[in-house]
C-alpha cells in the first residue's frame, strides 16, 4: 500500500503517462491523490518535456519534472527530494528504471518489470467491456490504498483568446493523429466537411497541430482548393489550448487535442477509427464522439493491414450531421 505521508512529509510522485490524450485522462487521479495526501506532503509529478508549457494549466499548483532523455537521469532528483512513494502509470520498463532510488514503486503489473517494483497490480478488467482509462489510473490508486474516485475532470481556468486569432469565429481543425494512420480520416472528408461549415455557419476554418502533423494539415488544405490558414507545427501545447478555448467548434480524431477540448469544456467532434471511444474517450460532455462500426473495430493497430473501413465508410455526411447537432447545443 502506498505509505502515509504523516510519519515523514517526504515528496509523493506520480510518473504520468507520455501522450496528451493520456495525461489528461490522468488528471482525476492526480486530484485524488492531491487530496488524499492533504498537504501532509507534497506531490510531484514526471511527465514528458513537451507538455511542461501545459503542465501549468492542468496542473497548477503542482510541480511538474520533465522526464530526461535518460531513465537514470532522474535519480539525483529522487534522492534529493528524498521522494518516498513513487507510482507509476505507465506499462513501461523505462517508468520503472526511472523511479528505482524511492523505497516504495508501485505501478500496473507488467512481465519484465515487476520485479523493479515493490507493489504492482493488474488492470481492472470486466467480462462486459472496457474499462475506461480514467479508471484504470483511479482503480490502481485505489487497488494501493487510496479512496475511491470519480472520472470527472477539474475545472479548467479561462484562457485569454490567441492574439493572431479571427475577429470572426473560427472552426478548429486537427487532421493529425500521433498514434498512427490507422486513426486519420481521408483528407478530402476533411474539406467536404469544412466547406459545408464554412457555408452553413460562416466559420473560418484554422488547421492545428504539432511538428508531426504538418503533413495531414497539407493534404486538407490541398484538398480544400481555397486559402486556409495553416498553423501545423508553430504552436505549442499551451497555445494550441487557447486556440481550442475559442474556437466555435474543433473537429478532429481520438487525439490529444480531443481531450484537451473535453478538459476546456469547449464543443468539438471526435473522429474514432482504430479505437474504442469505451476505453479512451473523452471525459464529460462536451465533445461528441463520431464512428462507424465494423466488424474488425477496434483492433488498436497504428496502421490498417487491409482496407481501413472503419474510417473509409464513415461519410462527411454523418461528421456534418454530429458538428451541426453540436453547434446547435451552443
Amino acid at each position: 500500500m502506498i505509505p502515509s505521508p504523516a510519519s515523514s512529509g517526504n515528496p509523493h510522485l506520480l510518473r504520468l503517462p507520455n501522450w496528451l490524450g493520456d495525461f489528461i485522462l490522468a488528471l482525476p487521479s492526480v486530484h485524488l491523490y492531491q487530496g488524499w495526501l492533504n498537504r501532509r506532503a507534497p506531490l510531484l509529478v514526471v511527465g514528458p518535456p513537451a507538455l511542461a508549457p501545459l503542465a501549468p494549466l492542468l496542473l497548477p499548483e503542482i510541480e511538474f519534472i520533465p522526464a530526461p532523455s535518460s531513465p537514470f537521469s532522474l535519480h539525483s532528483i529522487f534522492k534529493n527530494r528524498h521522494v518516498s512513494s513513487a507510482t507509476l502509470f505507465p506499462n513501461s520498463l523505462r517508468a520503472a528504471l526511472e523511479t528505482l532510488p524511492a523505497p516504495y514503486r508501485a505501478g500496473f503489473s507488467r512481465p519484465l518489470r515487476d520485479y523493479l517494483l515493490t507493489e504492482n497490480r493488474p488492470r481492472r478488467t470486466t467480462p462486459y467491456g472496457y474499462v475506461h482509462v480514467a479508471d484504470q489510473y483511479l482503480g490502481l490508486l485505489e487497488d494501493l490504498g487510496l479512496p475511491k474516485g470519480k472520472a470527472e475532470l477539474p475545472l479548467p481556468p479561462t484562457l485569454p483568446k490567441p492574439q493572431d486569432a479571427p475577429a470572426q469565429p473560427y472552426l478548429a481543425i486537427f487532421p493529425g493523429a500521433a498514434y498512427g494512420p490507422a486513426k486519420r480520416w481521408d483528407p478530402t472528408s476533411f474539406a467536404s466537411v469544412i466547406r459545408d461549415l464554412q457555408k452553413s455557419h460562416s466559420l473560418q476554418p484554422i488547421l492545428l497541430g504539432g511538428p508531426a502533423d504538418i503533413e495531414a494539415c497539407r493534404a486538407v488544405a490541398q484538398s480544400l482548393g481555397s486559402p486556409i490558414t495553416d498553423l501545423s507545427g508553430k504552436t505549442s501545447t499551451l497555445e494550441l489550448a487557447h486556440w481550442i478555448a475559442h474556437a466555435h467548434l474543433t473537429l478532429c480524431h481520438d487525439s490529444g487535442p480531443m481531450h484537451l477540448a473535453a478538459y476546456l469544456r469547449k464543443p468539438a467532434v471526435a473522429i474514432f477509427g482504430s479505437t474504442e471511444p469505451a476505453w479512451t474517450g473523452p471525459l464529460g460532455t462536451s465533445v461528441t464522439v463520431v464512428r462507424h462500426k465494423v466488424s474488425c473495430s477496434p483492433c488498436f493497430l497504428k496502421a490498417c493491414p487491409i482496407d481501413h473501413r472503419c474510417l473509409t465508410r464513415l461519410t462527411p455526411e454523418e461528421v456534418l450531421t454530429a458538428c451541426e447537432q453540436r453547434l446547435n447545443q451552443k
